[in-house]
């Protein structure tokens, strides 16, 4: 991939201004797409879909019940009700000069003629506005003697001053029956404690009025409310001057809109200001060129402005709200040209850039943008554009990063990469500080205990923004008017309005039953008397069965007759007669229109696919239940609890999220799985990404922050950041362990580079005042800090555990885990044995049969631990059938920490010297002087002597390691004389044990223990010299040493197969790149028999030159086998060279490994052994060697096949053949 980019970079450079003039129509014509682009900007659209919440959603954009705005206007005692109600008349008139444009309606204000003409639409359609119980109460009054009653009060009440008004109304309608109609209307207000004065509702006390302005414009439409709000205040401002003792307040959806909308434009304005201020500055001065910025932001700007395009040519609309969240989110996509500016300022070469950053930054980008892809998994439009903005974007911006920084760039290259104070800051090594260990310890320890007090705020009202006057007016209509009783509202809905009239009859219905039952406090609804045809036609029904003609006619009589009396005429009564044979009709919805009194708009709205009816109930305490359970599973009904619908509504995308987060997951250990080839490095890589987002949690709710609808969202851009500081971090690490190039610290300025940026861009918002921008500010700061933190202190630690580093081999994770059992038992048996040490003298027990026991079951436990890895394979051969019977000085080769296990297996008859730090540990230490080990660190004195001679008359043998401390290698190191002193003094044999395997599997200095086999040979016994003999002992050391180091070579040659280091090496090149990997493997498959016989061909001690060498595979081989020979591999290519110096095998002090890059840097007089791999024979003239020191040439068939004759003139002659090399000796 890296070639591919160099390639584009070397074409674009010959013709860079073209390149750049290109560049700049493409941005042109991609931000063209902008001008034809349909925003759309319903918030509603973030949250997930379903074929429930869909039409929900679509309900609720119908209903205006939202968009008021409360007038309040307050008097205080001492001002007259004559003034409120002017201001109230001077208040009405100023909002219809000069706020008309943005104003529909204003209620509130109720004239006289308004009320006559409601009721005389209610007498004229009178059957419509009258239930059953008016007809019972009707009943008993059309007899002669309630006539009489009510004619006489018709009469009185004529005669009374008011008899002028009403008679009109007495004489069309003497029982009341419109007024008992208008009664319904009550249904629609919030209760009794208002009145109607002076044109005004009011309230009781007469100390409030109160005016409910409809906006002409949506709430969510900030830019005309914003002007509305203006010309209210203003308002306000001026009558409140104006009258002392009145004050105007508005409350309103619109207006707590607007107030967000501003005080995120000054949150932004100042936070942004301050960020690009510092950006700029921080950048310029850090790369040294003013034009830095511009170039940085090119590569983000392309992926944003393509992301667009492409959303263009697949979307009809796109969300504005994903849009602004996206472009909080491209923050991601400037650490690409952070990455490649930082390694341009510190590198001479544009093609060395791309080796190192080309896969990094592709591998991030595509782990980054599959995680916002995921989001397609959500079934929210809105959300859905955001994975497709912000995926598109990343890649987009990654791909003109790498093609576009190296090209617009063109800094000088920096030598001294700690020219600037980050510079210096990022060779920090934070794995190294224990005070970066402790806090991040604390913090992973401390979330386990809050990480799960991070709640989901659903009440998005809490989100808002709301100034204090506003808080305040808020307050006092909840006293005034009961707002703080909980309000739900009941919406029917219908494809015609007719459909939705009938749903919401039985919606009336339920609530006047629920009301009289006391399962509501109170409820408003337009189902009092706006009825579906259905109802209507059944409200008209029965007042024709209870106005027959025969109930007329006598009722007539009766009037005319008891009205004679009164002096009345005939015709009095004949309006109320003519009314009772009307023919009457169902009116539609329009027809309800004329009744000015009341706002059809504000119940009822036709929209182009249903009607909606609302009902607005108020409960208290769990009588929301009642409501909910009574109507939320019904058709045609949505039931409009905020909480509830918030906890419905966020709660899915909570749950959208969760699902998410593991979809997330699953693509990030894919991602780098398949990238990096190696179960390790993904998990080096994810775990911190991991570890940070569970600290951030726990942070979160140590500080008692809660996640929210915008929060949630910005978490996918902290998974993001995280997953690209590991990936980058990875690499960084990897380049440093195979090639020992400081790479780490240029990874890391970038790092912090994109850390200093995202808290100037981002977590500078955590100043702003709106509580949606905070709770964006505290998440990103709490999980970018968390994020760097983890992966510049666990990273590395883990990256040194798993993958090693020039002085430690690699390990597997199962190595790690069984390992992890295997000490833990031993760890936590040596604690148990040495309590149990402590209470052994309680045993009533004679002290030789505790021994005995003590001793057998520790030797058990050795036992037992050896064999709690399956994977490591025990034998023992014991060919001179050793009993252990006669006490003796065992001595073994010493190369592991299990040699110590291996040897206790054995025999429980044994006694170990050992070291002091073994006899005095506090794990272990108690129990090892229980069982009678010796320490002999300081040497053995007479007491000591005596001490060991006790113990040998027992019949314990006497344990000892003759070379003093472990080998690093499988190499036996000289004999010290002190066993051998031993066996001489005491008189005892020398058993020497042959201990194979233990160096591969459990070497000094690791902890892991590898698969392999350990195998105990038990030798013949040596009798010790004669006591007297001077210096028996000491001859007898040199004697055995040679014995013991020949049967241990005759062990390895009966054990080591043609495969017995092939696991080593293959661990060794495993993440030195996986070109270099596949071909060692390759050459340890197809060499595997003929590298066998080279390491039998050449001897112990040899110094091997191997020609043009390509992996170092055979060097490694020959150095492992044999120690102490001296290798000298020619490895041409750079990077392979650089790689094989930089390995753990070469920088150990127990190998003679060198790598060059030409023979004629060897040494001449040294080389014993040529390995010849090149198709050309060797020029004896030209090569600088010693050439009659070489007795032995190692080529290949095919090079002695052609040149067999010149290899006989200079003397080399086949000795030894395998199938495809060939042995040649001098």
């Amino acid at each position: 991939m890296s070639k591919v980019f160099f390639r584009i970079y070397s074409f674009l450079s010959r013709y860079r201004i073209g390149a750049v003039l290109v560049l700049l129509a493409i941005m042109g014509g991609l931000a063209s797409t902008l001008f034809f682009i349909p925003f759309e900007e319903d918030i509603s659209k973030l949250i997930p879909s379903s074929d429930r919440t869909e039409t929900v959603q679509k309900v609720l954009g119908q209903v205006e019940f939202a968009d008021k705005i409360i007038v309040q206007l307050k008097k205080e005692d001492s001002t007259t009700a004559k003034t409120l109600t002017k201001v109230a008349d001077e208040l009405v008139d100023s909002l219809s000069l000069q706020a008309a444009p943005f104003i529909d309606d204003i209620q509130g204000k109720v004239p006289e003629e308004d009320a006559q003409a409601t009721l005389d639409f209610i007498y004229n359609h009178l059957p419509l506005f009258l239930d059953e119980n008016v007809y019972d109460d009707l009943a008993p009054k059309i007899d002669a003697d309630s006539i009489a009653v009510l004619t006489q009060q018709v009469y009185r009440t004529i005669l009374s001053p008011s008899g002028i008004v009403a008679k009109k109304t007495l004489l069309r309608d003497p029982y009341g029956l419109s007024w008992k109609g208008l009664e319904q209307l009550r249904d629609m207000s919030m209760g009794d404690q208002f009145t109607l004065k002076d044109g005004y509702i009011t309230t009781e006390d007469g100390q409030k009025i109160l005016l409910f302005i409809d906006p002409a414009f949506p709430s969510n439409d900030t830019s005309n409310n914003e002007l509305l709000a203006d010309h209210l205040y203003r308002i306000q401002t001026y009558l409140n001057d104006k009258y002392k003792g009145v004050s105007v307040d508005y409350f309103g959806a619109a207006l707590v809109a607007v107030a967000n909308a501003r005080q995120i434009k000054r949150d932004i304005q100042f936070t942004v200001g301050i960020a690009l201020t510092a950006l700029m500055g921080f950048f310029i001065f850090f790369y040294r060129k003013i034009t830095i910025p511009l170039i940085l932001f090119i590569p983000a700007t392309v992926g944003g402005l393509l992301a667009i395009a492409f959303l263009f040519l697949i979307r009809d609309s796109i969300s504005a709200i994903s849009l602004g969240i996206g472009s909080v989110l491209l923050g991601v996509t400037l650490d690409y040209s952070l990455h490649i500016l930082t390694h341009l300022r510190n590198q001479h070469s544009v093609k060395q850039l791309y080796q190192e950053v080309a896969r990094p930054i592709l591998m991030s980008s595509c782990t980054t943008a599959l995680a916002f892809f995921c989001l397609l998994f959500i079934s929210s439009q809105a959300l859905q554009d955001l994975g497709i903005f912000a995926g598109v974007s990343v890649i987009t911006a990654s791909v003109a990063a790498l093609v576009l920084i190296p090209l617009l760039y063109r800094g000088t290259p920096q030598t001294d990469v700690s020219s600037t104070f980050l510079d210096r800051w990022a060779t920090f090594d934070f794995h190294k500080s224990k005070i970066a260990i402790f806090v991040l310890l604390g913090g992973v320890v401390l979330s386990i205990f809050t990480y799960h007090r991070v709640p989901f705020n659903q009440d998005l009202a809490s989100l808002n923004f709301e100034p204090p006057h506003l808080k305040k007016v808020q307050q006092e209509l909840d006293a005034a008017t009961g707002i703080a009783t909980k309000s739900m509202y009941l919406i029917a809905y219908g494809a015609t309005s007719e459909e939705a009239l009938q749903k919401n009859d039985e919606i009336y219905n339920k609530l006047s039953q629920l009301k009289a039952e006391g399962a509501i406090s109170d409820f408003s609804s337009v189902g009092g008397w706006l009825t579906s045809t259905k109802t209507q036609q059944e409200a008209i029904d029965r007042w024709n069965q209870f106005w027959t003609t025969k109930q007329q006619d006598s009722l007539q009589a009766y009037f005319i007759s008891e009205g004679a009396a009164l002096g009345f005429k005939p015709k009095t009564f004949q309006p109320f007669f003519n009314h009772l044979k009307t023919n009457f009709q169902p009116l539609s919805v329009e027809d309800f229109e004329t009744l000015s009194i009341v706002r059809n708009a504000d119940f009822i709205t036709q929209g182009p696919e249903f009607t909606t009816v609302n009902n607005l109930v108020k409960v208290e305490g769990n009588q929301s239940e009642t409501i909910l359970s009574t109507f939320q599973k019904e058709e045609g009904i949505v039931v409009v609890d905020r909480q509830a619908l918030n906890e419905q509504f966020l709660g899915n995308l909570k749950n959208d999220f969760n699902r998410l987060i593991s979809y997330s997951i699953i693509v990030v250990l894919l991602i780098l799985g398949f990238s990096y080839r190696s179960i390790s490095l993904t998990l080096v890589t994810s775990i911190p990404i991991f570890l940070t987002w569970w600290v951030t949690l726990g942070l979160m709710g140590l500080f008692q922050l809660e996640f929210n609808i915008f929060n949630i969202i910005i978490s996918t851009f902290i998974f993001g950041l995280g997953v690209d500081y590991g990936i980058f971090i990875t690499n960084g690490m990897l380049l440093e362990y195979r090639t020992g190039v400081k790479a780490l610290p240029t990874h890391r300025t970038s790092i912090m580079l994109s850390v200093a940026t995202t808290l100037l861009g981002v977590g500078v918002l955590i100043f702003a005042k709106h509580p949606a921008l905070f709770s964006i500010a505290s998440v990103s700061v709490i999980g970018i800090a968390t994020a760097f933190l983890m992966v510049n202190t666990l990273q590395p630690l883990l990256f040194k555990l798993f993958i090693g580093s020039k002085n430690k081999r690699p390990i597997h994770l199962r190595y790690l885990l069984h390992s992890s059992v295997s000490f833990g038992y031993y760890g936590i048996g040596g604690m148990l044995f040495s309590l149990a040490s402590t209470a052994m003298p309680l045993i009533p027990v004679s002290k030789k049969k505790k021994m005995t026991a003590f001793h057998w079951i520790i030797s058990k436990f050795m036992k037992s631990v050896l064999y709690t890895n399956p994977f490591v394979a025990k034998k023992i051969i014991n060919k001179h059938d050793e009993s252990f019977k006669r006490p003796a000085v065992i001595i073994a080769n010493h190369t592991s920490f299990l040699d110590i296990l291996a040897m206790g297996m054995l025999t429980p008859k044994m006694i170990f010297l050992v070291n002091d730090w073994v006899y005095r540990s506090p794990v272990f230490g108690k129990a090892v002087q229980r069982a009678g080990f010796y320490p002999v660190s300081q040497g053995l004195d007479e007491k000591g002597i005596a001490y060991l001679q006790t113990k040998i008359d027992q019949g314990y043998s006497l344990m000892a390691f003759p070379e003093g401390t472990r080998s690093e290698t499988h190499q036996i190191k000289r004999f010290h004389k002190g066993s051998f002193f031993l066996a001489q003094q005491f008189q005892i044999d020398i058993l020497p044990v042959l201990i194979h395997g233990n160096s591969e599997v459990l070497p000094k200095g690791s902890f892991v223990i590898r698969d392999g086999s350990i195998t105990l040979e038990l030798l013949e016994r040596i009798s010790p010299p004669d006591r007297d003999e001077a210096r028996g002992h000491a001859l007898m050391t040199k004697a055995v040493m040679k014995k013991f180091r020949s049967a241990f070579d005759r062990l390895r040659t009966e054990l080591e197969d043609t495969q017995y280091f092939h696991a080593l090496l293959r661990e060794e090149f495993r993440f030195k790149g996986h070109n270099l990997y596949r071909h060692v493997k390759w050459q340890l498959k197809n060499f595997e028999k003929d590298y066998h016989h080279v390491l039998q061909w050449i001897p112990k001690k040899a110094h091997v030159l191997h020609a043009t060498d390509q992996t170092g595979a055979l060097a490694f081989l020959l150095a492992l086998d044999q120690p102490s020979r001296t290798i000298t591999s020619v490895v041409e290519n750079p990077g392979t060279r650089a790689i094989l110096q930089n390995s753990f095998i070469t920088t150990r002090d127990s190998y003679k490994i060198t790598f060059t890059d030409q023979v004629n840097a060897v040494v001449n007089e040294s080389v014993t052994v040529i390995i010849w791999d090149s198709k050309v024979a060797p020029d004896v003239a030209s090569i600088d060697l010693d050439w009659e020191r070489i007795t032995s040439v190692i080529i290949s068939k095919e090079l002695l096949k052609e040149q067999a004759s010149y290899w006989q003139e200079i003397g080399y002659h086949p000795k030894e053949k395998t199938e495809k090399l060939v042995l040649l000796k001098r």
